[in-house]
């Protein structure tokens, strides 16, 4: 019989050898076991201690990140201080030159104010001046139109050397309906008639209205009824000569301007 067989045989034979070859064989299962978890338990620790290095680098780089991040949130700091100081200055300079602008506003308003006042005085003695000036060339103005249109005057039965400066100061308005109003106009008293004569280097279609009136005032004054009316001038338009005769006032003129 062979050792196999022998074997065999005593297994099914023998229950004590059957006990303690079913001991060897579990023993030696477990002993393979707990080699096999040996092993694993060893990759598990190479895995942890390589996951510890990793974790272990990845905190320097963090701590290396921070210090980073720390370091420009420093200069960052740094940074905006210095413009808060320089924003500080400039609002500083800001308020000064608005003062000085306020200053110089003020300045230039009382050097305008008095610009102005000079101004009115200038004004004042000019218009002073102009008036007489005015007053003097229009009396220059009628001599010299009635003696330059003397010979047509003279054919009218209008001699220019009687022909008198009519002026009237309505104080209490009762001839105008405006008190203090100056009337002034030349007149020619011949034979008991009344001539009114105007003279204009250039007169207007308002011209003509306004004579109206003042015709209307010096029958007024003198309670007589003015009979004829001439006009003198220069230059006159066909409208303010149309006008006149719509008035029953007769023109004496150099030229019709268009």
């Amino acid at each position: 019989m062979s050792v196999k067989e022998e074997f065999l045989r005593l297994l099914k034979e023998d229950e004590e050898f059957r006990l303690a070859a079913a001991g060897l064989l579990g023993y030696t299962e477990i002993i393979k076991r707990l080699d096999e978890n040996e092993r694993r338990m060893d990759a598990i620790l190479a895995e942890i201690a390589r996951l510890r290095e990793d974790f272990n680098r990845e905190i320097r780089l963090l701590h290396e990140d921070f210090n980073r991040l720390s370091e420009e949130q420093t200069k960052l700091r740094q940074d905006f201080n210095r413009l808060s100081e320089e924003q500080t200055k400039l609002r500083q300079d800001f308020n000064r030159l608005s003062e000085e602008q306020t200053k110089l506003r003020q300045d230039f308003n009382t050097e305008v104010s008095l610009l102005r006042e000079d101004i009115r005085r200038l004004n004042d003695r000019f218009e002073v001046i102009l008036g007489r000036m005015g007053r003097r060339w229009g009396a220059d103005l009628e001599r010299t139109l009635l003696g330059t249109f003397r010979e047509v005057l003279e054919m009218e039965g209008i001699e220019p050397g009687r022909v008198e400066r009519f002026s009237y100061l309505d104080r209490d308005g009762s001839v105008t309906g405006l008190k203090g109003r100056l009337v002034q106009v030349d007149i020619l008293v011949r034979d008991g008639e009344v001539t009114v004569i105007e003279v204009k280097s250039f007169p207007e279609r308002q011209d003509m209205d306004h004579l109206k009136d003042v015709v209307g005032y010096v029958e007024k004054i003198i309670q007589k009824r003015v009979s004829k009316v001439y006009l003198v001038a220069v230059n006159v338009d066909k409208d303010t000569l149309e006008r006149a005769g719509e008035l029953g006032f007769k023109v004496i003129y150099g030229s019709i301007v268009e």
